[in-house]
């Protein structure tokens, strides 16, 4: 538990960094939106790309897989009725919000709590899988769609679909596990160390434009950022839960897909939010509450599992 904390903190540290080297200068305006960009073209890809074209895409399509897919589409549609019915938000705000509420940091805090949580990281790969899979690619287009102010056509969505670096590099990499093509070394390499940037590098960008923020929880966007939060740390945990009894699981795999449901919200809803230049509110806030709100959340699950149910 204590690397758990350890994670935490270190992330907490790094946001730390660039939220100084932007105060002090040493990071002049509009940095986070070109760390934002490299991140988006490059180093994203490429570790969407290498994660998925290393992984055994087929001993994965089983039950967590189902509760990572459900559980994460569930809390992203919870968020956008209840806040479509009860807050009226701008397209923006609701896509960002609706990401925000349902995408997990499966990488850097969900492998560690994977880990010493529930004893072994492979827990964590199903939903690292449908994520960068699916879900992140999916989220990026909508986002690109909504930050043009353009009525979404047709062709505005396929060619968002087809030209996103996110979408090619997750069919390219499942293309490449599902046939299991042997890839040169050398590409290995590369994509990976272009990859494990992608990681800090949000991490800077994002503190870097905490600079100047103030948020407002009596606003609409603090409503917002309320609700994305409660939605991602309650409601998609409770559904996870709910789907993985659905389906058979019981004991430590029940457990196992119910805390790695409680994962804060993943930096990709800011670099996103970046990207289309609107709901960053809504996004850097999400982040900033679901990151130092999740441990206890997940020691909560832990606890009940084993002092009340039993495991």
């Amino acid at each position: 538990m204590g690397t758990v904390i350890q994670s935490i903190c270190a992330i907490a540290l790094v946001i730390l960094a660039g939220w100084v080297a932007r105060r002090s200068g040493a990071l002049p305006s509009g940095t986070e939106g070109v760390l934002t960009s490299l991140v988006y073209w490059l180093a994203a890809p490429a570790l969407l790309f290498a994660t998925i074209s290393d992984t055994d895409i087929r001993s994965l399509m089983g039950a967590p897989l189902q509760v990572a897919a459900v559980s994460g589409i569930g809390s992203a549609l919870v968020f956008a009725v209840v806040a479509a019915v009860a807050l009226r938000p701008s397209r923006a705000e609701l896509v960002l919000g609706s990401m925000s509420a349902s995408l997990n940091n499966a990488a850097y805090i969900g492998v560690p709590i994977a880990l010493y949580v529930l004893g072994d990281a492979v827990h964590g790969v199903p939903i690292m899988v449908f994520q960068l899979g699916f879900f992140t690619p999916m989220f990026f287009v909508l986002a690109d769609l909504v930050g043009n102010h353009r009525r979404p056509t047709v062709a505005l969505v396929v060619r968002g679909v087809v030209t996103n670096p996110m979408v090619i590099a997750a069919a390219a990499g499942f293309l490449c596990a599902w046939f299991r093509v042997p890839l040169p070394e050398v590409l290995t390499v590369s994509t990976t160390m272009v990859g494990d940037a992608a990681p800090p590098v949000v991490l800077l960008a994002f503190g870097a434009s905490l600079h100047g923020q103030h948020f407002h929880l009596h606003s609409r966007a603090g409503v917002l950022i309320t609700l994305a939060s409660v939605t991602k740390l309650v409601v998609q945990p409770g559904i996870a839960c709910l789907v993985g009894h659905l389906l058979g699981l019981s004991g430590t795999g029940l457990l196992a897909v119910t805390v790695m449901a409680a994962l804060p919200t993943a930096q990709n809803a800011f670099i996103a939010s970046t990207r289309a230049h609107a709901g960053q509110e809504v996004a850097q806030g999400t982040v900033l509450v679901t990151t130092f709100a999740s441990l206890p959340v997940v020691l909560a699950i832990a606890w009940v599992f084993h002092s009340v149910i039993g495991i």
